[in-house]
């Protein structure tokens, strides 16, 4: 018999603005799924959180080998 896995929160760190490494406390709720533009409240700079799930639908981090292209060389 298989069992459902169970997802646990053991502890959970504020998110963090990737330029200033700030906290920056924001909804999660109010994240809607593909890009969400979220600006800083320290530094006042942009950037994107993208949130959804694309690897739910079956899309993965490695990029399949693409046959017959060839690769530019460095």
């Amino acid at each position: 018999m298989k069992s459902k896995l169970e997802e646990r929160v053991v502890q959970e760190f504020p998110h963090r603005c990737p330029y200033c490494d700030q906290p920056v406390f924001y909804d999660p709720s109010d994240l809607r799924d593909g890009e969400n533009e979220i600006q800083c409240p320290s530094c006042n700079k942009r950037y994107i959180k993208v949130v959804g799930g694309l690897f739910e639908k079956g899309f993965s981090r490695k990029q399949p080998n693409r046959k017959g292209r060839k690769r530019k060389s460095a």
